[in-house]
């Protein structure tokens, strides 16, 4: 107990005492918070103090690394993989998308994966597990069951109570705060899958920025999304920015308009996770249906940040072939099929 308190005391003091800790001193309190060895006080004390300190870069660096040594990683044998950094508190007031965009982008010969957890907050929203569950795809499922959908079908999603419950531990006491910690943005960070890059979503453009370094000590080569809700969807009929991890770098600006989305679609949805399993299947039975060109339009950005092609126009192309031939109607049918069959196994 008494060996998390310098913790607390140095990101707790008054506005003149106050601190960041370094990066190892950030994955030392990480891992005393997982081990059992900080008390729920003095980790809500902690998590309050810390943001309203701010966290740093480096913070967020040693939190993810700590927090990664409790996790039950896979590697699976498939090149490139792309992870999904998406909220794990979901979507509370517009379409949980990121099932179909993940199944188009699949089906468009890019391997991804997806992971997340229940009933974290502060959205407690609809999230892909919510969306993979009424699609009736299990979503709790061994890692290393998910290993194997992930070579075989290029798709995957991690439930955190299963590949890291030291971690979900933690959710009944954030859920008591009401508040967002730094827990939500090192959970999109996990990288459970040791995938080669990640594209994370954010909502506030000063943090995602102060976030830029995190991302690239983490993962170089990744990027990061200034999207709806805080996940990575580039919206139908607007603007997105999406900023690569090297801070030298531009950032690649997504003009809808320009790239065929002229129009903006209806997005806002209440958080039934039925409803959005059903657009979900429109969505990838090619028919119209709220969230279409948003899906479609992210899926060629990720296919094209992901190097399957040299142009984004092409990244759009290759995602609406994948809808046309049906073959993300397929991949949803076999991912069915495999999850069902994997779980009868086990």
């Amino acid at each position: 107990m008494n060996a998390f308190i310098p913790y607390v005391q140095a990101v707790g003091r008054g506005e003149k005492l106050k601190r960041d800790l370094t990066r190892e001193e950030a994955c030392e309190a990480m891992h005393l918070m997982l081990d059992g060895t900080a008390t729920p006080a003095q980790i809500g004390a902690f998590l309050i103090a810390q943001r309203v300190k701010g966290e740093t870069a480096d913070e967020i660096v040693g939190f993810v690394e700590a927090a990664r040594t409790f996790c039950r990683l896979i590697r699976p044998q498939v090149p490139n993989l792309l992870d999904l950094g998406l909220p794990y508190d979901g979507k509370a007031r517009t379409l949980q998308l990121a099932p179909a965009i993940a199944l188009i982008v699949a089906a468009a010969g890019q391997p991804v994966v997806l992971h997340g957890a229940p009933d974290v907050p502060t959205k407690q929203g609809v999230t892909p597990a919510d969306v993979l569950q009424a699609l009736g795809i299990p979503a709790d499922q061994a890692p290393e069951l998910v290993a194997r959908q992930l070579e075989t079908l290029s798709i995957g999603y991690l439930h955190a109570p299963r590949f890291a419950p030291a971690w979900h531990a933690l959710t009944p006491i954030r859920q008591q705060f009401g508040l967002r910690t730094a827990l939500n943005t090192v959970e999109k960070l996990l990288n459970p899958a040791s995938a080669s890059r990640c594209v994370a979503g954010f909502f506030h453009r000063n943090y995602l920025l102060r976030m830029r370094s995190a991302v690239q000590q983490c993962y170089p080569g990744s990027w990061l999304v200034q999207g709806i809700e805080g996940s990575i969807e580039c919206r139908a009929g607007r603007t997105t920015r999406l900023y690569p991890t090297d801070e030298t770098a531009p950032p690649l600006v997504v003009e809808a308009p320009a790239l065929g989305f002229a129009e903006a679609d209806e997005i806002e949805a209440s958080p039934d996770p039925e409803l959005h399993a059903e657009i979900t299947r429109r969505i990838l039975d090619n028919r119209p249906s709220p969230g279409r060109n948003t899906a479609l339009l992210t899926a060629g950005v990720l296919l094209y940040l992901s190097g399957r092609t040299d142009r984004l126009g092409e990244g759009i192309e290759l995602a609406r072939a994948a809808l046309a031939s049906r073959k993300t109607l397929q991949l949803l049918r076999h991912w069915q099929e495999v999850a069902h069959a994997s779980e009868a196994i086990s």
